[in-house]
């Protein structure tokens, strides 16, 4: 079964601002680093996951604020469990601060 992620093309346009929640950028990171470490593309991930490529690309800069579905996709996408990814976000937290 295929998970298919709309989200509000408005989204993409918002301006750059410091984010609302601050774990925000630290969960991007997370995003990031698995992706990269995976040797997965951003492009591959957004293929992989149905979540388009500028909402993957906000996603990692912490400009969005995911919903709990949209976690559960990545994490999915990325082959890892969710409580993985949360633990490192947490881990960056700790070591780098938001």
């Amino acid at each position: 079964m295929q998970t298919i992620v709309f989200s509000p093309i408005w989204e993409l346009f918002l301006p750059h601002s410091t984010p609302r929640y601050p774990d925000l950028p630290t969960l991007g990171r997370a995003i990031q680093q698995i992706r990269e470490q995976s040797g997965i593309s951003a492009e591959e991930l957004a293929t992989a996951t149905g979540i388009a490529r500028q909402r993957i690309d906000s996603l990692e800069r912490g400009r969005l604020n995911p919903t709990y579905e949209t976690l559960f996709t990545l994490a999915d996408g990325l082959g890892v469990q969710l409580s993985e990814l949360l633990r490192l976000a947490e881990r960056l937290t700790e070591s780098h601060g938001p």
